[in-house]
């Protein structure tokens, strides 16, 4: 199989990242009442658990977010400080998830459907803020 081949048929390494940090917060998750229904919870300090599986902390954005859009997890509450976090697991990582919540968006060419990308890509980027802060206290708490 030449090298073109191979990269047309592995996986992305974000894919596999998200597929290593999904199970590990299974295998950590307990069955727990959310909403009045039953679910697993994962309640941890992702950045421990990050640098339990050897990844590091730079993955964390793009992982959970790939997670996220996937619609795989959750965030039932956000940690900080002494305090963890707290993820609903949904459902299982695929590839067939990962590839049409990272294929790209046709974009809308009226005026509403720019600011609607415009705010949605803004709302994005100020997510990935406010994940980034919390991994930084979770890591700054940590040490």
């Amino acid at each position: 199989m030449t090298s073109l081949q191979e990269e047309q048929t592995a996986p992305p390494k974000l894919y596999e990242h998200c597929l290593t940090v999904f199970e590990q917060m299974r295998t950590e998750a307990k069955p727990t009442a959310v909403e009045g229904t039953h679910a697993l919870v994962y309640e941890g300090f992702l950045t421990r658990l990050f640098n339990k599986l050897s990844l590091a902390t730079p993955y964390y954005t793009s992982v959970m977010q790939a997670l996220r859009k996937m619609g795989c997890v959750k965030q039932l509450s956000r940690g900080g400080g002494a305090s963890p976090s707290k993820w609903e697991l949904l459902q299982e990582p695929t590839l067939e998830l990962f590839n049409s919540s990272t294929a790209k968006r046709l974009h809308d060419n009226t005026k509403m459907g720019q600011l609607q990308q415009q705010v949605s890509d803004l709302r994005d980027r100020l997510d990935d803020v406010e994940e980034m802060v919390a991994a930084m206290t979770e890591v700054k708490e940590a040490s």
